[in-house]
């Protein structure tokens, strides 16, 4: 005689989410429960958008339907939780290059800086991330610095505890400063950046020496690492464990030396046998950045007598390097040493 039996592959019921209406319907069903005056209907709905947005042919229906628009709006929700998770799912959207272009229309990058000071660290962190994100294309880049969001950001460096935050936050001036570094100039980001270079954290260490490298581009920003003391942090930082670290303290010291000044600043620092050393660094990044250093400093003559006993170093380089830009470096560097007028 038959028994029943129930099934081990039962579908998994979630009651914290939302039920997903039936094909094109589920959009526009999900945008009316995001803007219900229910409470528990929003948090459902986002915590289901989240994982419909992560579907890709689910975006473009989903910014068609305003469903950008309705997050936006529930950045100013009372409840934290509705908050964090409209944060969350505006960091999905701007994934997107279509996600970005409508945080560019709507000025959704300003409407998420306002979260930047909620009392809930889970909203603060979301809302980091979003922007974040927004800024790693050019255009989004700069509608973070039309917003006015680079001296925020600074401020919210220094204030946020949160090492995963700061690493959020320093990712965005990165972002930033590609496009504008006179403004993290004259809020004094790099004397904070300076600072960070003794971090505990080599993440962080590193990324201070990332944006140290950035706000040096500029000739006024090459002066003002010269007389804010970070060359001879970064110079200790070449020995870094973390070749991260290393690599980055390396391209800003390279930076720094592309005026007299900064050559001498850092011949005075005990620069050059360092740099010589990165020659065998097993990260091509920090090869190349060192070669690059070893090059300028070489335009001096203090610097050219002292690489005469490193040119066997750099031709090894020319011949089994695996990279060609640094093989391209070493070139470079060896005619620079070897030059006689």
């Amino acid at each position: 005689m038959a028994t029943p039996r129930v099934s081990a592959r039962l579908p998994l019921y979630d009651p914290s989410k939302s039920s997903l209406a039936y094909g094109d319907r589920a959009i526009p069903k999900l945008n009316r429960e995001l803007n219900s005056s229910d409470l528990r209907v929003r948090q459902q709905a986002l915590l289901l958008l989240c994982d419909v947005l992560h579907l890709r042919e689910n975006l473009a229906t989903a910014l068609g339907e305003g469903i950008a628009s309705s997050l936006q709006a529930l950045l100013s929700d009372g409840d934290g939780v509705v908050r964090e998770r409209s944060a969350q799912a505006l960091t999905i959207i701007a994934q997107h290059s279509l996600g970005r272009q409508t945080f560019l229309q709507l000025d959704t990058l300003t409407a998420l800086s306002k979260l930047f000071s909620d009392v809930e660290y889970e909203v603060r962190y979301n809302a980091h991330c979003a922007v974040e994100m927004a800024s790693r294309i050019k255009n989004g880049a700069q509608g973070t610095v039309a917003a006015d969001l680079i001296p925020l950001c600074v401020e919210k460096l220094v204030q946020e505890d949160s090492e995963q935050l700061k690493e959020v936050i320093m990712d965005t001036l990165h972002w930033c400063f590609q496009v504008n570094t006179a403004q993290g100039i004259n809020v004094k980001t790099i004397i904070i950046a300076t600072d960070l270079l003794g971090h505990s954290n080599c993440n962080i260490r590193g990324r201070a020496a990332r944006l140290l490298y950035d706000l040096t581009v500029p000739l006024v920003g090459k002066e003002e690492g010269c007389g804010c003391g970070c060359v001879p942090i970064l110079v200790g930082l070449l020995e870094d464990k973390d070749m991260f670290v290393r690599a980055q303290a390396a391209a800003a010291l390279m930076s720094i030396s592309v005026i007299t000044k900064g050559k001498y600043c850092l011949l005075k620092s005990g620069a050059l046998p360092k740099l010589v050393a990165l020659l065998t660094d097993p990260c091509s990044e920090a090869r190349l950045n060192s070669i690059k250093a070893l090059t300028l400093l070489a335009e001096t003559p203090v610097g050219k007598a002292q690489l005469q006993s490193s040119r066997q170093q750099l031709e090894e380089r020319v011949a089994s390097d695996d990279s060609e830009m640094v093989v391209k470096a070493a070139q470079t560097a060896l005619k620079v040493i070897t030059w006689t007028p």
